[in-house]
């Protein structure tokens, strides 16, 4: 069998490009560039996953501020002008943007467990997410899994791109179309690489791109992604709350005029986001996004969504990204073959998954679960109110309520 990983799977520096990020963030950060410049926001790292990362925070906060050295080069900088929803004024901007960790970020341990905080102008601080979860992601695993063979890799990825085709030829799936989503959770940036040199390769009619817009420049892939929660988050903060998702999506529109059209759904359940998706929202963008709660279900209500408008639902697209596999993705595909167009969002199953790697120590592999949600904008709380609990995320308790109460939310 060919190699599939390189046999290097770390690098001594963790990120060195501004653009080994995920695509939405700068599509977020252009409508903040232009709309929101002033606002203020903060932001939090969570690990859901039981694990203690507290003897990590020296390095992971050296890794962090190495961010400083790192700026959109020139050639970056042609690239994204070649984008056509990029604007001119935007692309200036990013030229004299710097990471500024040691003003906004701070990395610490409290009672035992690591802390990371990003906090300071949106406009600024927005770009800290994706590379401080990656640099968390893979200073763990080269301490705690350090002795993985690259070998391990290669044979997993074999193995799922064997059985997704096997799978796309036994089931007659016309046309099943996926995205590497694996930047923030990734192994290692060596990895994510490989993994989506391969894809590329040998899935060049079903594998349609990358959130990662630095490997999407190397391998000549369509960088993919919209907007994510904080982006509706933080508009609970701008207009009365009973309107945020409202304003959200007309601000949106208002910046990319019909371009970008998927709009994420599950920031306050998806049934708050179906009242709010009105017959001028639902012809304007061109599909949705899923990222919790049964996704058969959360297509169905859609579908119908569109019907209810005489909206035929084969002219939009409904886009899934809640931890898929290739098995999860194609029983979607499948269930809604005709009906409705889809795409999948893969992560962490493509860019960090060890299969039944067990250390000598005979404890077995997990990745991280990992996130940096907003929790504050321009001196408010913020909330995301997923369909799935424990995915929802808020400070403030009281204003958890109001919010509940405000949308029906149980």
């Amino acid at each position: 069998m060919n190699t599939t990983v390189s046999k290097e799977l770390f690098r001594d520096r963790l990120i060195t490009s501004a653009m080994d990020t995920d695509a939405y963030k700068l599509h977020m950060q252009q409508v903040v560039f232009e709309k929101y410049a002033a606002i203020q926001v903060k932001y939090e790292f969570r690990c859901r996953t039981d694990e203690n990362l507290a003897e990590f925070a020296g390095e992971i906060r050296e890794g962090i501020y190495a961010l400083e050295g790192v700026t959109f080069t020139d050639d970056q900088l042609l690239y994204l002008s070649r984008i056509p929803f990029l604007k001119p004024a935007y692309i200036d901007f990013l030229r004299q943007f710097r990471f500024d960790p040691r003003r906004y970020v701070t990395v610490r341990v409290e009672q035992g467990e690591l802390v990371i905080r990003a906090e300071g102008p949106w406009l600024y601080t927005i770009l800290f997410e994706i590379p401080v979860l990656a640099i968390v992601s893979e200073i763990r695993n080269r301490y705690r899994y350090g002795m993985v063979n690259e070998e391990v890799f290669g044979e997993v990825l074999y193995r799922k791109v064997a059985h997704l085709q096997s799978e796309l030829e036994r089931r007659q799936i016309d046309s099943f179309r996926f995205a590497d989503f694996g930047t923030r959770r990734r192994f290692s940036y060596n990895v994510q690489r490989d993994v989506v040199a391969y894809l590329a390769r040998t899935m060049a009619g079903n594998f349609i791109g990358t959130s990662n817009y630095h490997l999407a420049r190397e391998y000549g892939l369509t960088p993919i992604g919209t907007m994510a929660h904080e982006y509706l988050q933080a508009h609970q903060a701008f207009v009365n709350v009973a309107r945020s998702q409202k304003e959200a999506l007309e601000v949106w529109n208002q910046v990319y005029r019909g371009r970008l059209g998927v709009a994420l759904t599950d920031c306050i359940t998806t049934d708050a986001f179906l009242k709010d998706f009105d017959y001028l929202f639902s012809v304007l963008f061109s599909g949705v996004r899923h990222d919790s709660g049964d996704p058969f279900e959360w297509g169905e209500k859609f579908i119908r969504h569109y019907e209810s408008f005489g909206i035929d639902p084969k002219t939009k697209t409904l886009v899934f990204s809640d931890g898929l596999n290739f098995d999860r993705a194609l029983d979607i595909a499948e269930h809604f073959q005709g009906r409705i167009k889809t795409s999948f969002g893969i992560g962490t199953f493509l860019t960090n998954d060890l299969g039944n790697f067990t250390r000598p120590d005979g404890q077995a592999y997990r990745p991280l679960n990992i996130v940096m949600k907003m929790v504050e904008c321009d001196g408010m709380p913020v909330a995301k109110i997923s369909d799935e609990p424990g995915k929802s995320m808020c400070n403030d308790p009281v204003y958890l309520a109001n919010l509940k109460a405000r949308f029906n939310v149980e």
